[in-house]
């Protein structure tokens, strides 16, 4: 299998089509990102091979002991979503309400910089704006995207 620096002198446009066809979904939306995709035979001497799309990273936040989950989660549809996809390489941010006081946040960006840019504008927001509702600090758990469907 040839490495992507070949590809890319031997055939920079087919090499690289799957890429740009995914960076291309990501700037449609959320729900539009392809899965795996295959560089036609033609980018590798006819031997089709497996390209792995960019990178994604993901930050979940866990918040327990909410006070008024509703309230939180008006607050943070309307004040905080709008921040949030403010940041470079935003794709996708979730709320959940998970019951019995807890919530979860899911925030998905194309680099690991929009990643750690949302885990400070969150804690900074939060502090400013729902402290009460949120009463306990958040497990934070962050990373590259491994899998996804």
């Amino acid at each position: 299998m040839r490495d992507d620096a070949e590809a890319r002198v031997r055939d920079p446009v087919g090499a690289f089509a799957a890429e740009r066809e995914y960076l291309e979904a990501i700037a449609a939306g959320p729900g539009r990102v392809p899965d795996w995709r295959s560089i036609g035979p033609e980018a590798l001497d006819g031997r089709e091979t497996q390209t792995r799309r960019p990178a994604l990273y993901a930050t979940i936040r866990r918040y327990e002991d909410v006070t008024d989950p509703a309230e939180a989660g008006r607050r943070v549809n309307e004040d905080f979503v709008p921040l949030i996809k403010q940041i470079p390489g935003f794709v996708a941010y979730y709320w959940v309400d998970a019951g019995e006081g807890v919530m979860a946040s899911t925030s998905i960006f194309q680099d690991q910089s929009g990643a750690v840019a949302s885990t400070e504008r969150a804690a900074a927001w939060v502090r400013e704006n729902i402290a009460p509702l949120l009463p306990t600090p958040p497990i934070v758990v962050a990373g590259e995207v491994v899998a996804s469907g």
